[in-house]
């Protein structure tokens, strides 16, 4: 059997140990998807965020799905600051306090030649900013600096669906965070 791509005639070889002798591109599925339909984007507080009072958990940065056909696929969550942090990841947080004292968060297409709007809604917290219910799915703890969580498109936000990120830290300081996601592949 011989395998032969149909538009250029190339055809592949098999080595003396029956090994198909190809190379392969692989790109991520968030890069493919932000150049073919400009739907890749970042969620973000926008800037540092002064937390003064320690040892209470806080909302940080809240996004909600508002797409009613499509879904979002979280690629990983960001967070940092110039002290220790604690950090949760809530579900579908409810009730009537989704974030009290909210502003919008930044919300930006990775494909800047692209005008496609990502139908998120974002929520930046601020100091003393509380949230209610939902399901806690994941927590970490960060030194002074960066962590990144990936999830590589595994975290699913169907329509209405929302997720909050929470810090809590002993000592005063500046912190910020970002969720890059992207629709469909």
């Amino acid at each position: 059997m011989i395998i032969q791509d149909s538009s250029t005639g190339y055809t592949a070889s098999v080595s003396e140990t029956n090994k198909l002798q190809t190379t392969a591109v692989s790109i991520p599925v968030m890069a493919e998807v932000s150049r073919q339909i400009g739907q890749s984007f970042v969620f973000a507080s926008g800037d540092f965020i002064n937390i003064t009072t320690t040892n209470t958990e806080y909302g940080f940065l809240f996004i909600r799905n508002d797409s009613t056909t499509k879904d979002l696929h979280i690629q990983s969550i960001r967070t940092c600051g110039t002290q220790l942090q604690k950090w949760k990841l809530y579900a579908n947080i409810t009730g009537g306090t989704l974030l009290t004292g909210e502003t919008a968060g930044s919300d930006n297409n990775l494909n800047l030649g692209s005008s496609n709007a990502s139908d998120v809604t974002v929520y930046k917290g601020a100091n003393g900013v509380t949230h209610s219910g939902g399901t806690m799915l994941e927590h970490w703890i960060t030194d002074i600096g960066h962590s990144r969580e990936d999830f590589e498109g595994a975290l699913v936000l169907s329509p209405s669906d929302n997720i909050v990120v929470s810090i809590e830290t002993p000592v005063a300081g500046d912190f910020c965070s970002r969720i890059i996601g992207y629709r469909g592949s």
